[in-house]
């Protein structure tokens, strides 16, 4: 061993090390932290591997040292026989950088000298490590099954010649036995067709063909990887009965007696004070939850492949859903809650699967398919009854503070959300013991008055108790729930807020003006004079709340025009985004402000984004102009896509008028993804209720309009 790690790391000493740098200053312990990741021990390996992405390759940066670094690992990569070396291979490519643009990077210093060295590092790193990756190719026969699992990728991203790791990938393919090994290199080809697309082709009609491997170690596993890159490199080659082919391995996943991984440390894992080791730890808890996680994560990835295949992907979520298994029914809700808020598809069976959910026994399965439904709203109704039969059940401990983080705080929330009256007891007990729900004044508005009055007394108690000088939203949520529900402490604790003395800050008062504008003309007059003077001197928001109270009183124009017309005016958006809000609302009464909504309509630089929707809807209320309105909506449609369920509305409102609106709104309703879905990874979820509103008055346009 001491003549071979003479050998790896020849020329070590001579290179000035204490002259190089990384994260933490001198590199001049990196020889050793290169020695380590030579040693025989796991630990030590690992620690070594720790310090090396810790320091000398930091946050992803490249210093003189991590140049210096890449002749010895791919020295230690290309050892026969050492343990680790996946690692090395993942290391070398995350300091190739895979495309990086300087430019988008973030570096710590003004100096142009300064920048061009360092961007001139990353550029060496990347020469470096792509001039040596030829060598790779040589080991994809290793004995070592952690190494072939890292190779296929690597070749990908590093090698210059596509067409040579093509033929090599091929060949692998039809030599190698391992499971994982296997599910890498169908990942590998798929990567090669999306980068180079003149090898689409030909890495679809070999991924093609491994769809009828059957009976051979990891032949499930290597379907569901090719099904997976199929959608990614050549989607035009699935086959119709994709959905049969991904569900059938994920029942084979779940009845095999073996888990196919590979790549990974076999036997018991080093337990270090390392980053790795914490990671390491964190997903093998994660995998304890499924019956072979490899096949839930490939399915994942399927499931962002097939992107706008929405039939393809309920079809695969109503499936998930049903599996005996724990673990792959708790990647499907997570699943779950992406599709159905972000794309428009069958959604009733899913979210009654979702339901079921609800009647498990196990409290974090309830919690999670809750917590999606919660974000469905209306949507959510096939899954009620589920919801309404936990909720009845009660707590298993009286509501506190956190209640909205238990399983029955979640199944609570979910109910309320949908507007359903079921959930009024339940937000009784949490309105005596927990915190106030910050939806709670919305959940109202979908039951109704008469279906929430129950809320109506232990509101008017917490209102009573409400300190207008305090700090808290929870005062902002109540006050909106108890004008939802018609609370007759609601005025008295509005007044209260608005007269508290004006050297005092007051975090409520917005909140208090809010709710006036919402309990009416004959409120309001008992506030007249706080709301004069907010409306002339108050800060820009609150002058707007006011002038939106102060209105409806009648009378009050020589105080609320100006209010309006300055907040119209300011350079700020969020003024006129809340002024134009109450111009809408102020219908052909606000006509005397149509000067300053054509100003701000001609105006390139403030008619954008959100303000660009209310400023539409706002002019088309003054106005009821069709010709002057229908630009300014069309160009709102455009320019923000919240916008687009009230634009939506005004159409729909219009009658025959509103066909030139016909071509967008077709376009719109085709379209296989929600209008607000950006596009979002991980746990992103969308108001899948302003999209249901916008096709519901796309809709109501077609039928006047036709299209």
């Amino acid at each position: 061993m001491t003549d071979r790690l003479a050998i790896m790391f020849t020329g070590i000493d001579d290179v000035d090390w204490a002259s190089m740098g990384h994260a933490y200053g001198d590199a001049s312990d990196v020889p050793d932290l290169l020695r380590g990741l030579a040693s025989s021990d796991a630990a030590e390996r690992e620690i070594a591997l720790d310090g090396m992405h810790g320091a000398v390759h930091h946050q992803g940066d490249v210093y003189d040292s991590t140049v210096a670094c890449i002749p010895f690992l791919f020295e230690l990569v290309g050892t026969a026989g050492l343990p680790g070396r996946g690692e090395i291979v993942d290391l070398l490519r995350s300091i190739e950088g895979d495309g990086r643009d300087p430019e988008e990077m973030d570096f710590w210093s003004d100096d142009e000298d300064e920048y061009a060295a360092w961007a001139g590092m990353l550029a060496e790193a990347e020469s470096q490590v792509r001039a040596r990756s030829g060598v790779l190719l040589e080991l994809l026969d290793d004995a070592c099954e952690g190494l072939r699992c890292a190779l296929p990728g690597a070749l990908v991203q590093l090698h210059e010649e596509p067409e040579t790791v093509l033929a090599a990938l091929r060949r692998r393919l039809a030599e190698e036995r391992d499971p994982g090994v296997l599910r890498a290199l169908a990942a590998a080809l798929g990567e090669l067709g999306v980068r180079e697309a003149k090898f689409a082709e030909r890495a679809g009609e070999t991924l093609a063909g491994l769809l009828a491997r059957r009976n051979g170690p990891g032949d499930a596993g290597l379907r569901l990887s090719a099904l997976l890159q199929l959608a990614r490199c050549a989607p035009g080659r699935l086959p119709e009965r994709s959905v049969d082919i991904a569900t059938g391995v994920m029942r084979e996943a779940r009845d095999a007696q073996e888990d196919e991984s590979a790549g990974e440390i076999k036997g018991a894992a080093p337990q270090t004070p390392t980053m790795i080791s914490y990671l390491r730890r964190l997903k093998a808890s994660q995998r304890t939850t499924a019956k072979a996680s490899w096949a839930t994560e490939l399915l994942a990835d399927l499931h962002r492949a097939l992107d706008d295949r929405v039939v393809e992907r309920f079809a695969l979520l109503e499936d998930q859903l049903r599996s005996p298994d724990w673990g792959q029914r708790r990647e499907a809700i997570d699943m779950g809650g992406l599709l159905l808020t972000g794309w428009r598809g069958p959604h009733e069976e899913p979210v009654r699967l979702l339901g079921e959910q609800i009647r498990e026994a196990d409290h974090r399965i309830v919690r999670w398919a809750a917590s999606e439904l919660r974000h469905l709203y209306a949507l959510g109704r096939p899954a009620a009854d589920a919801l309404a039969e936990r909720a009845a059940a009660g707590p298993d401990f009286p509501p506190q503070a956190r209640w909205n983080e238990t399983s029955y705080g979640a199944v609570l929330s979910a109910l309320a959300a949908q507007g359903d009256a079921r959930a009024v007891p339940g937000l009784v007990g949490v309105l005596r013991f927990g915190h106030v729900p910050e939806d709670l004044g919305d959940w109202i508005d979908r039951m109704g008055e008469g279906p929430a009055a129950a809320l109506a007394p232990v509101l008017d108690g917490r209102l009573r108790a409400v300190d207008p000088v305090n700090r808290s939203w929870g005062a902002e949520y109540l006050l909106k729930a108890a004008v939802a529900v018609g609370s007759a402490e609601a005025p008295s604790t509005v007044l209260r807020i608005l007269r508290t003395a004006e050297g005092r800050a007051v975090p409520a008062r917005g909140a208090a003006l809010r709710a006036l504008a919402r309990l009416g003309p004959t409120v309001a007059r008992e506030a007249l004079p706080e709301l004069r003077s907010l409306a002339r001197n108050g800060a820009p928001h609150h002058s707007v709340d006011a002038a939106a109270a102060l209105w409806p009183v009648g009378g009050e124009e020589k105080t609320v025009l100006p209010a309006l017309r300055t907040a119209l005016t300011a350079k700020d958006w969020s003024p006129r985004h809340d002024a134009l809000r109450v111009v809408a609302d102020m219908g052909a009464r606000a006509a005397v402000l149509l000067p300053e909504l054509r100003a701000l309509a001609a105006s390139p630089e403030r008619n954008v984004g959100w303000v660009a929707g209310t400023l539409a809807v706002a002019l088309w209320e003054a106005s009821r102009d069709v010709e002057e309105s229908m630009p300014v909506l069309l160009h709102a449609w455009s320019a923000h896509i919240d916008n687009r369920p009230d634009v939506a509305r005004v159409w729909a409102g219009m009658g025959s008028a509103a066909t030139p609106a016909v071509p967008v709104l077709r376009q719109e309703l085709v379209a296989a993804r929600r209008h607000n879905n950006t596009g979002g990874r991980g746990r992103m979820r969308y108001r899948c209720a302003d999209d249901e509103l916008l096709l519901r008055h796309a809709r109501a346009v077609f039928k006047v309009c036709g299209g």
